[in-house]
């Protein structure tokens, strides 16, 4: 019975961790639209249908209406919390690939989401959250070091400018390791843990698949604005030569093929966005997180399995480490959730 429910939120895994990949194959090797003009293009877009979804099923545009009207301050502040997280996500695939943007932002995610919700919502934390927190720490460390060549660890060298190095650095050592798609991957961990926050207050008042519908229609708006303006920029200050010798987003999307691509591909984050609704409805938050966070697991063996049979993808260097962390960081993000998923098992019971 809890399969038959919780079935839609393995699509919703599924379908964030095509996203991920996709993005990844079409910013970097075959169309290279930047992320800022897919994700302001297909977020929109994929707002725009979750909204017609909501307005067919509920047949009253009242609840909407007051959407945007009463409770536009939680929206534009969810909205634009969730347009800085998506935008990071869609930039740091571009820079680090889907894996490792996946290993570092999901369990610093619910990690962020658990400690923000004490902190502002005055939240108590039980055992199993601390727990889940200093596991998923790990892994979230782990996954941060996974671009370190393996080799780099069998360096006799190594122990030795350890144990006579100082704090500094250390500490100079480990951020020399972070790129800047790492930050990135930080950053939108940070925008949609705060994101939830703000969504969380909505749904409270309002269907939870019009909220979503609104935030992504309007997440998607603030990024237009910021795609209109990078490509100013772009036409600005780019010499001429450049210019004719490499062809402009613009000119990309121009060709019917692309327009296409990027109609089929917002179907994606519609589908992924109305599974995650209806798996809060049937299961609840802990466990709809708790299966969707499996696109950590998803992602990485899809791109080992697209690794070995020739296609390009991008992986961190070290996959023995990459494999640990992602193992890691899943568990803590289970235990997080370990009290809950314990207590809505004894209500089925009892």
């Amino acid at each position: 019975m809890l399969f038959y429910k919780s079935w839609i939120v393995f699509v919703y895994a599924l379908a964030l961790s095509l996203e991920s990949i996709i993005i990844e194959y079409l910013t970097i090797y075959f169309v290279r639209i930047s992320p800022i003009v897919l994700s302001s293009l297909s977020i929109t877009l994929s707002g725009i249908m979750l909204l017609s979804v909501g307005s067919i099923i509920f047949k009253n545009y009242n609840d909407l209406i007051k959407i945007f009207t009463k409770s536009w301050k939680s929206l534009i502040m969810a909205s634009l919390s969730l347009s800085l997280g998506i935008y990071g996500w869609y930039d740091s695939i571009n820079r680090i690939g889907a894996s490792k943007e996946a290993l570092i932002a999901a369990p610093i995610e619910i990690i962020l989401i658990i400690i923000l919700a004490r902190v502002f919502l005055n939240e108590r934390l039980n055992k199993f959250q601390i727990v889940g927190i200093f596991i998923g720490s790990l892994g979230f460390f782990l996954s941060l070091a996974s671009d370190v060549p393996f080799d780099y660890f069998n360096n006799p060298n190594l122990s030795n400018f350890i144990v006579g190095a100082n704090i500094n650095s250390i500490f100079h050592t480990v951020f020399s390791l972070v790129s800047f798609g790492d930050l990135e991957a930080i950053l939108s961990a940070v925008g949609f843990a705060v994101g939830v926050l703000f969504l969380g207050k909505l749904v409270k008042k309002h269907s939870s698949i019009q909220v979503a519908g609104a935030s992504m229609f309007l997440s998607g708006m603030i990024l237009v604005i910021f795609m209109v303006l990078s490509l100013l920029y772009e036409t600005a200050f780019t010499p001429v030569q450049y210019l004719n010798e490499s062809p402009s987003q613009v000119e990309l999307l121009s060709v019917h093929r692309n327009l296409v691509l990027l109609f089929l591909f917002s179907l994606i984050p519609f589908i992924g966005s109305l599974s995650y609704v209806i798996g809060l409805r049937r299961i609840g938050a802990s466990l709809t997180a708790t299966i969707g966070s499996s696109n950590i697991v998803i992602i990485l063996v899809i791109q080992i399995v697209l690794k070995e049979l020739g296609y390009p993808s991008h992986l961190p260097e070290n996959i023995f480490l990459a494999t640990f962390g992602c193992i890691i960081g899943f568990l803590g993000i289970f235990v997080i959730h370990m009290s809950d998923l314990i207590t809505a098992k004894s209500k089925r019971y009892y």
